[in-house]
């Protein structure tokens, strides 16, 4: 997924990585179905990974999937693109910071600080029809993002990604077309020159 660069990118060492931890593409990266993007990595063993974009929203309402819910008031109103893989499949992410909002119960797995992916998207959308769970604290994604076994770990050894760790909750609250800069700044060192670069590397 890396192509030549007319910059030096660092060695590192093979990478640590778990669920909660963001991806950022890096300028190495020259697939266009990542260009620029944030990934929430929600799963990762010695099998593979799983994980979802961020900071793609497609021009599909949620109320054309969503149906018999109110989506009025609703701060994400459109489905997000979450991968390249399986765009027959929904999947949702809840967030909360409270109490309050999210229905958690055994079928919600935790990703992080006050991120859940409910592993029943039927049984959620149920909870949420019936008021028992906030359809604020949710987002929807049209597929997901698929590595095979060692394959996001070479990836991030070849600095296509870079591992933001930084917090979740204000990291998704930034605006989709500022995400991307924004981790990349919140990083600082060669993150921050990356950040200010124009959409093209080729670009002067």
């Amino acid at each position: 997924m890396q192509d030549d660069l007319d910059f030096p990118l660092k060695p590192i060492d093979p990478p640590v990585l778990g669920p909660g931890d963001f991806l950022i593409a890096t300028p190495a990266l020259r697939d266009p179905n990542f260009h620029r993007s944030v990934i929430l990595l929600c799963d990762h063993d010695d099998a593979g990974s799983f994980g979802l974009v961020v900071n793609r929203p497609t021009d599909i309402p949620l109320g054309r999937v969503l149906e018999d819910i109110d989506i009025d008031g609703v701060t994400n109103p459109c489905l997000q693109f979450g991968g390249p893989v399986d765009h027959e499949k929904i999947f949702a992410l809840c967030q909360t910071v409270t109490d309050e909002g999210c229905d958690l119960d055994a079928t919600q797995r935790q990703i992080s600080s006050g991120l859940f992916i409910p592993d029943d998207l039927e049984q959620t959308l149920g909870k949420i029809r019936d008021g028992k769970d906030a359809l604020q604290n949710y987002r929807f994604f049209l597929g997901y993002t698929g590595w095979g076994q060692g394959q996001l770990q070479q990836e991030v050894i070849e600095q296509s990604w870079v591992i933001s760790r930084g917090n979740p909750i204000q990291l998704l609250e930034t605006p989709a077309d500022q995400m991307w800069a924004a981790a990349l700044r919140e990083m600082g060192g060669e993150a921050l020159l990356w950040s200010m670069m124009p959409p093209e590397p080729d670009w002067n």
